[in-house]
């Protein structure tokens, strides 16, 4: 895997660049208010799961999904022959304050479309699962 772009997609199929950990490198109050929040002010900003070896600051420990991908000698969840396994199981909790339950579309459509595709399209992936307003039948849909 590149160390460019492609490092911030990370093995379970979120985009590490929108992610506020990340976004921290940029926004000082956003790093306050991270910490303010219990995370480790050593572990901040978050470079990536990739960069960090899924050491999470958002999670406070190594992420198991990542330990994962790299005992299977993988880059990503897909290329596994349990995909999908029970840890990228979508949840009705805090689905609308966390991306986790977008991790399996994301990684079915970097399968299927490559992941230079998938990495054009994360932002407005990212934004019609958090604005997007769902019409049964369309999907999520943008106003």
């Amino acid at each position: 895997m590149k160390a460019t772009e492609e490092n911030l997609a990370s093995p379970c199929g979120l985009y590490c660049r929108e992610c506020v950990a990340y976004k921290a490198k940029d926004d000082p109050a956003l790093l306050d208010a991270l910490v303010t929040k219990g995370l480790n002010r050593e572990k901040l900003p978050c470079l990536g799961c990739r960069s960090g070896k899924g050491d999470c600051p958002t999670l406070g420990c190594d992420c198991e999904t990542y330990l994962c991908v790299e005992s299977h000698a993988i880059d990503f969840c897909y290329e596994c022959a349990e995909f999908p396994c029970a840890k990228l199981n979508p949840s009705a909790d805090q689905a609308n304050t966390l991306p986790h339950n977008i991790k399996v579309f994301n990684l079915c459509y970097m399968k299927q479309h490559g992941l230079s595709n998938w990495l054009e399209k994360a932002p407005e992936i990212q934004k019609k699962y958090f604005q997007g307003k769902m019409i049964v039948g369309k999907g999520p849909q943008l106003k």
